[in-house]
């Protein structure tokens, strides 16, 4: 059995989102066209974080945008 799996293809990571990556909708012509391949199973994953949560870098003194924590 194979099973399409597609992590955090979101709005947010898309140019304009909130934590926008640069060209990040480049993704979206591969993902529509695997979706369209015949998968038995797709399966699509969202990761969500409250504004206070550890992961970003405003709720850490010092730490810069991008920088990766300990």
């Amino acid at each position: 059995m194979k099973a399409l799996i597609l992590v955090d293809l979101q709005n947010d990571f898309l140019p304009g989102g909130a934590l926008a990556v640069s060209k990040g909708d480049e993704v979206l012509p591969v993902a529509v066209k695997m979706m369209k391949a015949g998968f038995k199973h797709i399966i699509a994953t969202q990761d969500w974080h409250p504004a206070n949560h550890g992961s970003f870098a405003s709720n850490n003194a010092g730490a810069k945008v991008g920088s990766m924590g300990k």
